[in-house]
């Protein structure tokens, strides 16, 4: 598995000399709603990219942290914050190999980076996001279906939805079509206060 977090780095990497696709400039309807419903706190955003939700979230009184593999992307995202004159603390790093503090984060928000890890390295990420998530958090995730049982690696599953209700609660999910191409889930968890 080694290989495949090398051939992801590499793959986010190059995608970021560019603009790709995933990154619209816009944050979803979803995070807004999420943002209009409850009060400003600390935010992880896992899988950031140039940080346009972290931006989002800022603008509305949030303080973030954003992790993301691509290390141009972390650069785009701290430009962005300056150029828009915000504080914002950004991480180039895997995020199975990253230590935040624990029960930190009101909300921890991925959208897109879950369905992208290799099989390995979904245990620790559910894990970490239970751990830094404070009791009463919540976690917000956006990924793809896996196609066909053929690629269950590749997407967010029923099977990695089970994962995460042994350590979270799921309080709602909404089923839909990626740029109408692909099945896509929307995922909200909250932390049991203890």
């Amino acid at each position: 598995m080694r290989i495949r977090k090398l051939f992801l780095w590499l793959f986010f990497n190059i995608k970021y000399l560019g603009k790709p696709r995933w990154d619209t400039g816009q944050s979803p309807p979803e995070l807004l709603d999420f943002i209009k419903n409850h009060p400003a706190g600390r935010v992880l955003d896992l899988g950031c990219g140039t940080g346009t939700n972290c931006l989002t979230m800022a603008r509305s009184g949030w303080q973030t942290t954003g992790i993301d593999l691509a290390g141009r992307a972390i650069r785009k995202a701290l430009s962005r914050f300056q150029a828009a004159g915000l504080n914002g603390e950004f991480l180039a790093s895997d995020i199975t190999h990253v230590n935040l503090p624990d029960n930190e984060f009101d909300l921890v928000l991925d959208i897109g980076c879950y369905h992208s890890l290799p099989a390995d390295s979904r245990a620790i990420y559910r894990k970490n996001v239970a751990v830094w998530l404070k009791p009463g958090g919540w976690y917000m995730v956006y990924g793809h279906v896996p196609a066909s049982s053929a690629q269950p690696d590749f997407g967010l599953s029923d099977q990695d939805i089970a994962a995460f209700q042994k350590v979270l609660r799921l309080e709602r999910r909404e089923d839909g079509m990626d740029h109408g191409e692909r099945k896509a889930v929307w995922l909200w968890f909250t932390k049991p206060a203890k």
